[in-house]
Formats: structure tokens, C-alpha cells, sequence
């Protein structure tokens, strides 16, 4: 829904600049460039993301600092949101519906009549009452209505139409509402589309035309009441007066061509308001005196040469490390490398070579990559290559599983809720132990009972969650001996629930005292589920617990 928004958004911004600057300038054909721009702009530009990098230094979590706040939810309530695609889908099967119809009735009424071909064009002669109009090379019209003077002004201006395949604009509005029936400038713009390739037609077909009275008073006879043809370019329209008005107005001054330019600082405004992305990336590139202060931490031994790759080396930059390897007996090979629009790497592979012993490395991400850490070992021969955020973790003796899918893992993650937040610009999900969580629930977690913090961003979250993760993603897992007891104690707060031992009632605190191994299983129900079963007293919800038999 969120492209649907975007792309609607880009069509109002166009129609307002059409209507509020350029609609009264004779500029026709710039305006009918403007509006066809418009339309495919606005299903293109919504896929045009701004990253915005943001350098942030990574920390371990040592501690957590999350609100002790409890709560109990209904889950019982109805959200109109969550129909909002059911209503979009209704109504893009309504319109595509109406659309097949009409198309159905237009090449009914071509194909039913005799067509006579004259060059490029066919021309249809029917005997029913439909105002003249044209179908890509079809023009169809009733040659009993008219006289031969009226005839060939029509047909001159039916001609326009199919010279200029103005039959492709019309087909790319009715499309265009279809997919975006819901917002009502895109009705306005179909409608301002049409009138304007009227304009269009009207004067190239004037010019060849001495009498402009006379092609005038042929405007005035078609506008009889009949049945229009919604995909065909009809010669009459509801704005004759529209028509007669532009026919008689000034050539606009070339000047007013720079109107055009309005819609630039509208979309940048759009594209920096909306259509950006926050990137959090690891500070790239340490200075000297930092780079000393990580290898000491890396490694003390004194046998162990170490070398530094940031994600923000350029080419150049490779060639001078390469040099300073070669110096002390090293072969480097970089066998491929990929960056993002700033250049920091994504992708990279690559071997490096000494005294016969090969260490290759390879790390494809989405994301800018880790700073790498080479460990050459002189004594062993051997090579060791790391992420530094992998080394550190090692060196905390914390789960060192390389998650890979994640942008920040527990080592990485920063140490309070507001700083997750940080890295996650709107409202995340929130998934406990694989299970969906409330924010509430998850600031009242006991940071004793976690065992990692993951964060999924972008694509990883959504590939992952679907649209529920658009926003970004923390996952907790807990310690597996606490789990049932670290439930209990995060249900209730303000609003105790009932709590319901082997079928009976029992105190909270009394809860508290059990051994989480002796239960057999552990069942919670809320809203209708719980007051249906125990009543009133089950209206903040119910706890039941069933103990393992001897």
C-alpha cells in the first residue's frame, strides 16, 4: 500500500502544476509530454530510494536498560487497516471489469460495420447516433449526420488523433485508474488528459481550414447527447466551450515554457521527504593510532602479522595495500569487488598468498561489509580471516554463530531500546522466542533471561516477515530453562490475570515458587477465549498451568 501511496502522491503533484500553471498556455504538446511524463513517473519514481548512510561505531551489549512496564491485550478488536487490501482488490476487480466491458462494446461496434481503407486509416461508417471518434487507425463515424464540408473537418480532426497515436494516452489513463482508483486526482488527470489531446487535434485541424467559424459550428452540431465511447478519442466532448475558447486563444509566449520546471523542486521535496532510506553502516576506516589499538586487542602474540581491510577502500587505495603486502612478501589477489552508491563495499573475494600457504576470503551482503581482519601466523604458516565484529565476539566468549541475514547481532547491538530505535526509523516488530510481541512486553523482558538480540532491516526483514517488517525487526530469544517462568512473570502488571494451577485458582506469588521444569504445559487465553470459559475473572486474561504427574 505504501507504493500505492507514492504513486499517487507524484500524480497529484503533477496535476497541480498542469492545472494551476500550464493548462491555459496554447503549449499542447508539451503539455501532453508533461502528462504522459507524469503517469509513468508515478509508477517508476516510487522505486527510486535515496540512501541516506549513517556512520555508527558498533558496541557490545553489556547491559540492557528496559522500563519495567507490563501489559495485557485484548486481541479481540476490529482494525480496518487490516481490510484495506480486500477494499483496494475489490475495487481493481470492479474497474477491470468496467474497462473489458467497454472495450468489448468499442470493437463491437468497429467490427459489426463494413471499414473501408484509405491509406493509414480505415474509416467506419455506421447508421447509429455515436458522435464521431477515432480507435488507433479506426475512424468511425455516422456520414449522415453531416454535409461534405462538416465530414472532412471532422475526419481532419479524427486524423490527428491517429497520426499522434493518441489512442496510447487514452489506454494509459484508464490503466492508470484502474490501479489507483482510489484517489480522485487520477480521475481528474484521465479527464484532463483527454480534454487536452482535444486541444491538440482542434488546432492542428483549424490551421488546414480557412473558416473558423465554420469548424466552430461543426464543434456546436456534434454535441448531441449520445452514447460516448470512454476509449476512443471522441470529436465531441462535454468542453466545447473549452475547445471554442483555446481555438481563439493567443499563441503563449516561449517564455512560459520554463513553468515546466516547478515540477523539479517538487519532487526533489517529494523524493527527500519520503522516498528515503536510512542505511546504518559501520564507521568505515580508523586512523593509525586506531588501527594499533585494534590489532593489540586482536591479538598479543608477537608471531602474528595483521593487516586492516574498511569498507570504504577504493581502487587506489587496494593498489597502495597490495604495494605494502608485496613489500613484506605477500601476494594479494582481488578477484571481485562490488560497492553501493557511495562506495562502500558490499561484495568482496579474494586470496592472499605467502611462503606457498593460500587464505581465501569471500562476504556478500546487501550491507556495507565489516572491517576484515587478515592474521597471518609465521610460526603456524597459516592464515586467519575475520570480520572484526566476529573477532570481538570470539574474544567475549558470547554466541559466536555468524548470523548473516541480520544488519547487527548481539554484538554489535547497542545497549538500550532507544538505541535499537535508533537503528530502526519507524515502529519494528517485535518477535520473542519466534512469537509476536507487544512493545510494552518487550521493554519489560528481564535482560537475565536473554540469550541474543538480532535486528533485521529492508529487504532481510521483509523476505523474512513479509510487510509486518517493514519497518525493521528485533528478535529475542530467550535462555530455554527460563522461558516458562519468564512468561509468567510478563503477564499481568496493573491488571493481574487469573491464574489457574491443575484447574484451580492460585496466587500469583505462589506461581513464582514452582520449578518451571515440573510443568507440563503452559496456556494462555485472553478477550472472549478467557471471560467465556471462567467468567468475569478471566477478563485480563487467565494462566494455566498443568504439572508433570510422578
Amino acid at each position: 500500500m505504501e507504493y500505492l501511496l507514492k504513486a499517487s502522491a507524484i500524480v497529484t503533484i503533477f496535476y497541480f502544476i498542469y492545472k494551476v500553471l500550464l493548462q491555459r498556455d496554447t503549449f499542447f504538446e508539451f503539455n501532453r509530454a508533461f502528462l504522459l511524463l507524469g503517469l509513468i513517473g508515478s509508477f517508476i519514481i516510487p522505486f527510486l530510494v535515496i540512501p541516506i548512510y549513517i556512520e555508527y561505531t558498533p558496541t557490545p551489549v553489556t547491559n540492557y536498560n528496559f522500563s519495567n512496564v507490563t501489559v495485557v491485550e485484548n486481541t479481540d478488536f476490529f482494525d480496518i487497516l487490516d481490510y484495506l487490501p480486500i477494499i483496494y482488490l475489490a475495487g481493481v476487480l470492479f474497474f477491470s471489469c468496467r474497462f473489458i466491458i467497454q472495450f468489448v462494446s468499442l470493437f463491437t461496434l468497429i467490427l459489426k460495420n463494413k471499414s473501408e481503407k484509405q491509406g493509414d486509416f480505415r474509416h467506419v461508417k455506421i447508421n447509429t447516433n455515436v458522435s464521431p471518434f477515432s480507435f488507433f487507425n479506426w475512424i468511425v463515424y455516422n456520414p449522415n449526420q453531416f454535409n461534405k464540408t462538416e465530414l472532412d473537418q471532422i475526419i481532419t480532426h479524427e486524423k490527428v488523433h491517429v497520426q499522434q497515436y493518441h489512442s496510447v494516452d487514452i489506454l494509459l489513463t484508464q490503466l492508470s485508474c484502474i490501479v489507483l482508483w482510489f484517489s480522485p486526482f487520477i480521475w481528474m488527470y484521465n479527464k484532463d488528459v483527454k480534454q487536452n489531446l482535444e486541444f491538440i487535434a482542434d488546432q492542428k485541424a483549424q490551421l488546414k481550414f480557412n473558416c473558423k467559424k465554420s469548424y466552430q459550428t461543426t464543434l456546436l452540431k456534434t454535441s448531441m447527447l449520445s452514447h460516448q465511447m470512454a476509449l476512443s478519442n471522441n470529436f465531441y466532448n462535454s468542453l466545447i466551450k473549452k475547445r471554442i475558447i483555446m481555438l481563439h486563444k493567443s499563441k503563449s509566449k516561449k517564455i512560459n515554457l520554463v513553468k515546466y520546471a516547478f515540477v523539479i523542486p517538487l519532487l526533489a521535496l517529494f523524493f527527500m521527504s519520503f522516498n528515503t532510506e536510512d542505511i546504518y553502516v559501520e564507521k568505515p576506516y580508523l586512523n593509525s593510532e586506531n588501527e594499533a589499538v585494534i590489532a593489540q586487542e586482536i591479538s598479543t602474540k608477537t608471531d602474528t602479522e595483521i593487516f586492516l581491510i574498511y569498507n570504504n577502500f577504493t581502487d587506489a587505495k587496494f593498489k597502495t595495500f597490495e604495494t605494502e603486502l608485496k613489500s613484506k612478501g605477500y601476494d594479494f589477489n582481488l578477484k571481485s569487488i562490488k560497492r553501493k552508491t557511495n562506495n562502500f563495499i558490499t561484495t568482496i573475494d579474494f586470496t592472499i598468498t605467502k611462503n606457498d600457504t593460500d587464505g581465501n576470503y569471500r562476504i556478500a551482503s546487501g550491507d556495507a561489509i565489516h572491517t576484515i581482519v587478515i592474521e597471518y601466523s609465521k610460526t603456524k604458516n597459516k592464515f586467519s580471516i575475520n570480520t572484526l565484529n566476529f573477532i570481538e565476539n570470539e574474544k567475549r566468549n558470547t554466541n559466536n554463530r555468524n548470523v548473516v541475514e541480520t544488519i547487527i547481532d548481539k554484538n554489535t547491538a547497542v545497549a538500550s531500546i532507544e538505541n535499537i530505535k535508533r537503528l530502526l526509523k519507524d515502529k519494528p516488530l517485535y518477535i520473542l522466542d519466534g512469537k509476536e510481541i507487544k512493545e510494552d512486553e518487550f521493554k519489560a523482558l528481564n535482560p537475565d533471561n536473554i540469550e541474543t538480540v538480532n535486528v533485521l532491516k529492508g529487504k532481510k526483514a521483509t523476505e523474512k516477515y513479509g510487510d509486518k517488517g517493514k519497518n525493521g525487526v528485533i528478535e529475542i530469544t530467550t535462555k530455554k530453562e527460563q522461558n516458562e517462568k519468564f512468561q509468567i512473570s510478563n503477564i499481568g502488571g496493573n491488571r493481574p490475570p487469573l491464574y489457574v494451577l491443575d484447574g484451580e485458582e492460585i496466587k500469583k506469588e505462589d506461581i513464582e515458587k514452582l520449578d518451571p521444569n515440573t510443568f507440563k504445559s503452559f496456556n494462555v487465553l485472553k478477550g472472549k477465549k478467557a471471560t467465556k470459559k471462567y467468567g468475569d475473572k478471566g477478563k485480563n486474561g487467565v494462566i494455566e498451568i498443568t504439572i508433570k504427574q510422578e
